[in-house]
């Protein structure tokens, strides 16, 4: 089995599950979590409680690297989304935007997680169960393939290593 049919089948599989209540519930939550406001409201509750000036700088680092290279990867490989890629097959949702590698949602939540158990805590790497559940749950909803979320996680955990070494 090669990367596109294991990409395809999963998708196809996941987006089946979704047609449950309460698996589109799961997805949908878990997607809408990782759209950056959970993670920029604990962020930024963090960096007031505790005057944490450097995590602040850090933080509008890493996001200002991360969208450019997301973007700039987006748009140069232009991979097509599930729904445009694999005929007849339908979204539960409907992307922003058009092209599909990496998962932006996936990038974010990794990008965040990595930071803050660097920075802030090792506790904090429980919250790569979050993060890949947001990943998942793209793909559940139909708007990634399985090899896009290995790409954001990929992306968003190297920015947040970069960065955090420059700044320690």
């Amino acid at each position: 089995m090669n990367l596109k049919s294991f990409d395809v089948s999963a998708v196809l599989y996941m987006v089946e599950r979704a047609s449950r209540p309460s698996s589109r519930r799961r997805y949908l939550w878990l997607s809408k979590s990782g759209d950056g406001w959970a993670a920029g409201a604990l962020f930024f509750t963090y960096v007031w409680l505790n005057s944490a000036i450097q995590l602040l700088y850090l933080a509008c680092t890493a996001v200002a690297l991360e969208r450019s290279l997301y973007w700039g990867i987006k748009n140069t490989t232009r991979r097509l989304r599930p729904p445009q890629a694999i005929p007849g097959m339908r979204p539960v949702i409907v992307a922003h935007d058009r092209f599909s590698l990496p998962s932006g949602h996936t990038s974010c939540a990794f990008l965040f997680i990595t930071a803050m158990s660097i920075q802030v805590s090792p506790m904090w790497s429980f919250g790569y169960i979050w993060a890949t559940g947001v990943g998942a749950a793209r793909v559940g909803l139909g708007v990634h393939f399985p090899s896009d979320i290995c790409a954001g996680a990929i992306l968003g955990t190297s920015v947040s290593l970069i960065v955090s070494a420059a700044f320690l």
